[in-house]
């Protein structure tokens, strides 16, 4: 009888420690996860610099392709560079009270640099917001916002 009953609990132990580890959620952050359509893989890009805004609750990520992290120390921006400003809302950490970590994402803004006819560098600017991501047509502010990304210089590392 101590023989069954030894075993039982042996059983029962070996079956408690098997419960579930940690999940997707509680080792990535899910919520942060860029939504499907947009143009360019900003992430996988090089980090320019990165800003909070505590009056809106949101955390920016500018990022560059090779020719946009060349320009980025000194703001002049040649052929071919392309800027990414990805925004997300701040929520929360679950992992680290009082820390702020990107929550849902509000939108992606891109500024391309190319030559135009005149032999002179041009920018672009388009934005996309949604899930899946959709351009944004007709951004009032446009001017303003390509001309603030091109202004955007690169973080000082000691």
């Amino acid at each position: 009888m101590k023989r069954v009953i030894c075993v039982m609990a042996v059983v029962l132990c070996v079956a408690g420690c098997r419960g579930n580890g940690p999940g997707e959620a509680d080792v990535l952050n899910v919520a942060a996860k860029l939504p499907a359509g947009l143009p360019v893989a900003a992430l996988e890009w090089k980090t320019i610099s990165s800003s909070v805004d505590r009056k809106t609750g949101t955390m920016d990520l500018l990022t560059g392709n090779d020719a946009a992290v060349r320009g980025a120390s000194t703001g002049s921006y040649g052929e071919g560079a392309v800027l990414a400003l990805t925004t997300w809302a701040q929520r929360d950490d679950p992992h680290w009270f009082g820390a702020r970590i990107p929550g849902g994402f509000v939108s992606l803004e891109t500024v391309t640099v190319s030559l135009g006819t005149d032999g002179k560098t041009t920018a672009v600017y388009r934005r996309f917001a949604g899930s899946p991501a959709r351009e944004v047509a007709g951004a009032g502010d446009a001017e303003s916002r390509k001309m603030e990304i091109l202004g955007m210089r690169a973080s000082q590392l000691p």
